[in-house]
């Protein structure tokens, strides 16, 4: 865990700026309705973080309702103190090895396989377990579900969330969510990231 925090903080410091292109896709399957939103978002040290919808066909509703909820709980959560309140980190869960080695294959490369259950349960911690690769000591992917449930008709939500390297960097790659809603049934969503520049400190 000493060698994951180090690795956290020497991103803080190395990262300077990205500037990233993000689709967001969400569908309904009862209901047969969909939405896709393109946004540009440009972060820049230490917790600057703007993005720009670019362009939206399909639902409104989704749009309105999931969409446009996600980028505002970006907001919420990108400053650095409230940003440390929802890291992945010890002091805000428990950590444990997964399996006899707690070692698996991540993409070719080693990683670490662990469970996680937050010491604090609010919306935006989750239950469940995260790969952080072997030389890096970075999270690469992140599984679980919401340690509180969204909203009261929210049955159940499944999250995964993926990362790569770029540039010396680990970067969201895409996630993915599935949901059980009361009456609306079956939901599913995700974001995809492409990287046009990430800027280091050299």
């Amino acid at each position: 865990m000493d060698r994951m925090m180090a690795r956290n903080a020497w991103q803080d410091q190395t990262l300077l700026e990205f500037r990233a292109n993000r689709k967001f896709y969400a569908a309904n399957i009862r209901f047969k309705t969909d939405a896709t939103m393109y946004v540009q978002t440009v972060f820049r040290r230490p917790d600057q973080l703007q993005s720009t919808v670019t362009s939206h066909v399909g639902s409104n509703l989704i749009r309105s309702r999931v969409f446009d909820k996600i980028l505002e709980a970006e907001n919420e959560t990108r400053a650095r103190k409230d940003k440390q309140q929802v890291d992945i980190i010890p002091a805000n869960y428990d950590f444990a090895l997964v399996g006899a080695t707690g070692v698996e294959d991540c993409n070719g490369r080693p990683c670490y396989h662990l469970s996680i259950s937050p010491r604090r349960r609010d919306k935006y911690s989750l239950d469940g377990e995260v790969w952080i690769d072997s030389a890096d000591y970075s999270i690469v992917r992140i599984h679980g579900a919401p340690a509180k449930r969204p909203s009261w008709w929210t049955l159940k939500t499944e999250i995964d969330r993926r990362y790569k390297k770029v540039d010396g960097i680990w970067l969201p790659e895409r996630m993915d969510s599935s949901s059980n809603i009361m009456i609306a049934g079956h939901s599913v969503l995700s974001i995809e990231y492409t990287y046009d520049s990430v800027q280091t400190q050299q």
